[in-house]
């Protein structure tokens, strides 16, 4: 008799657990049907606007490369405001996930906030030069390749980068400025037309002849052919000086030819004023000594 009862006493409880296991696996099962219902929709919908987001980033990338290329933007240049920008958009695009999700991201947007604040104190010099260098790949007044003076150093800018700008000097020295300093100095650049001036002042004596040296000038741009102005050259006396009078001329030439023409006529005038008698005057000062009275002694 024991035995019997035990028997169904056990079989009594193996049915109560299977109908145990069975009723909590129906209730998962409706659990987990419930949130399918419920939050499906929503997972469905974060996973579309990354993907979708991912793409739209990716294609604005591209079209930015191709516009700062086709404006022969330097290479590095390039990469660096390529990556800036994808990684902007895609930090707005997984924000935009999270948020569709229902995860709160104000506390995301706090926590870049202050990040953003601390390293904009720690390096507000470079993101100042940073800032100045984008403005100058904007709007470019110079570009690599460009003979430019600024701020005392002249010479041919190797390449603008992120912080500062290369120029290498007549005397191949590479100087490194900061592209704050040049947003905010006046920039000279001797590239920006395709033809120049040159300024030429003269001296020559008061006892001279000024008529037959503005001649002797004239006729020298004439002979020369690198000069494009020459029937119409702006020539005549700049001013009376302490020791001579100024003779200034202005003849146009491309501005590869600037530096060549200037040395070539320079010796030229030199030759041709020494072979007409014409002075070239050096300062001078004329000492006057007045003796003593030596009636009063």
């Amino acid at each position: 008799m024991n035995l019997a009862a035990n028997t169904v006493q056990a079989a009594s409880n193996v049915r109560a657990d299977v109908k145990e296991q069975v009723t909590e696996g129906v209730t998962t099962l409706g659990q987990f049907n419930d949130f399918l219902l419920n939050y499906a929709p929503d997972i469905i919908a974060a996973i579309i606007i990354f993907i979708i987001g991912r793409y739209i980033a990716g294609f604005i990338k591209k079209v930015a490369i191709r516009m700062m290329t086709h404006a022969n933007y330097d290479h590095t240049v390039i990469t660096f405001v390529s990556q800036i920008i994808y990684y902007a958009l895609m930090a707005i695009v997984l924000l935009s996930a999270l948020n569709k999700l229902g995860i709160p991201t104000n506390s995301f947007l706090a926590a870049f906030g202050a990040f953003g604040l601390a390293v904009g104190l720690a390096l507000q010099g470079n993101l100042s030069n940073f800032a100045s260098g984008l403005l100058i790949l904007i709007f470019k007044p110079f570009r690599a390749g460009d003979w430019i003076a600024v701020g005392g150093v002249e010479g041919s800018v190797k390449g603008i980068q992120m912080l500062n700008t290369a120029i290498t000097t007549k005397d191949n020295k590479t100087v490194f400025i900061p592209n704050s300093t040049i947003t905010t100095s006046q920039v000279s650049n001797s590239s920006y037309q395709t033809e120049r001036y040159i300024t030429f002042l003269f001296d020559i004596g008061y006892n001279n002849d000024h008529h037959k040296a503005i001649d002797l000038l004239k006729q020298i741009f004439k002979e020369e052919p690198r000069v494009l102005n020459a029937d119409d050259l702006e020539i005549g006396i700049k001013e009376f000086g302490d020791n001579s009078v100024r003779i200034a001329a202005y003849p146009k030439v491309a501005k590869a030819d600037y530096l060549p023409v200037f040395y070539d006529v320079m010796s030229k005038v030199k030759d041709t004023f020494d072979a007409n008698g014409i002075d070239i005057p050096y300062p001078q000062r004329v000492v006057y000594i007045q003796k003593p009275d030596e009636s009063e002694s």
